[in-house]
């Protein structure tokens, strides 16, 4: 049998989801697998809890990486558990994914070289997940729907290598795993799909769903779905093997570099006026070398005020103001466009009225 190294990547979901799979796994019938477990940044609350869970699994090699000053990145969470993977094929796996007690030796036995496998995945609703919490087993739950297209991928830990891994462009969520099978093809690499249903999927809110249009502690971008999905027509266009713009994958800053964004050498401080954040953004920042730039962005008491409310309904400002949340917004886009593979840190303030953003440039 081949032996099979199955690949989380977590932050801040809910610990009972974790333990649901985790449980499904040690049921697995007999199987000699590795879990690689990678925290990418979670707060303490959640990190407290995973790791309390963990130790209860001896089978889960848990790494947790302080990044949480940095934007959800699960495609370079995935990298970096696939880099410390030990066997050759990985299985890449999802915080809501049940596995049938058989799952793992089912794998094993079809894993080879030369082929990628996706599996189709039959969803939980609310109620049937609720189940799970009661020890129902695999047979005996309901799905509601089926689908095919779930991030659930086995290959050859080499393949990920050959292709550079997911492409870390993908921030939040969206099309990284249709990208990775696109670009594994276009490496030569033949695709199956399994119809056999061995895992489930435990519900929850879409993240489309979840998004909000107002500021929230978590950073979160409008129409992030659709910017990834553009990503991916674009390699998809390009017949693209390895991401475009990504020489080191799986690679997080180191401490000593991190710690630098804690002494800036120049401070920037804006209100909330767009003309003066377009200017640092597309002027300013591209041409500063070898500072530690902080910018605090704080929103500025008249935007609330009745006079410039007044003047706004009067068309009568002489000034764009720009709520928090689409300053947020275009922060986030430039991070990802240009800077996500800077030293950098991102912060909301908890009352919402400011947001710190420090680089190395």
């Amino acid at each position: 049998m081949n032996k099979i190294s199955i690949i989380y990547a977590y932050r801040d979901r809910e610990v009972s989801r974790v333990q649901a799979s985790l449980q499904s796994l040690k049921d697995q019938s007999g199987c000699d697998f590795e879990v690689i477990f990678v925290n990418y940044g979670s707060n303490e609350f959640y990190s407290g809890k995973i790791e309390k869970l963990i130790k209860k699994f001896d089978f889960v090699k848990y790494i947790y990486l302080d990044v949480s000053h940095q934007l959800w990145n699960k495609s370079r969470a995935l990298n970096f558990g696939i880099k410390k993977a030990s066997n050759p094929f990985n299985f890449i796996a999802d915080i809501d994914l049940i596995f049938h007690p058989k799952a793992v030796s089912y794998l094993e036995e079809i894993a080879t070289t030369g082929v990628f496998y996706n599996f189709k995945m039959g969803y939980l609703d609310e109620k049937e997940s609720k189940k799970i919490k009661k020890g129902i087993q695999f047979d005996a739950l309901q799905p509601s729907r089926y689908g095919s297209v779930n991030g659930m991928i086995l290959t050859t830990r080499e393949s990920f290598f050959q292709i550079k891994g997911y492409d870390e462009f993908y921030h939040f969520y969206g099309s990284e795993d249709v990208d990775l099978y696109t670009r594994l093809e276009n490496y030569g690499l033949t695709s199956q799909f399994i119809e056999e249903v061995y895992f489930y999927h435990i519900w929850h809110k879409s993240y489309e769903n979840s998004q909000t249009r107002v500021l929230d502690h978590y950073p979160r971008l409008k129409n992030v779905l659709r910017i990834n999905e553009q990503h991916y027509l674009y390699h998809k266009r390009e017949k693209a093997v390895d991401p475009v713009n990504q020489t080191d994958w799986g690679e997080i800053i180191p401490q000593s570099r991190k710690d630098l964004l804690n002494s800036p050498t120049k401070r920037i401080k804006l209100n909330n006026i767009l003309a003066e954040i377009e200017h640092l953004l597309f002027v300013e920042l591209p041409y500063l070398k070898e500072e530690i730039v902080e910018v605090e962005v704080v929103e500025s008491l008249y935007f609330n005020s009745p006079k410039y409310k007044l003047k706004k309904l009067l068309k009568k400002q002489t000034q764009i103001y720009s709520s928090l949340k689409d300053i947020n917004d275009l922060l986030l886009k430039h991070i990802i466009f240009y800077y996500h593979r800077s030293n950098y840190s991102y912060k909301i303030s908890k009352d919402l009225r400011s947001i710190t953003f420090k680089i190395e440039m």
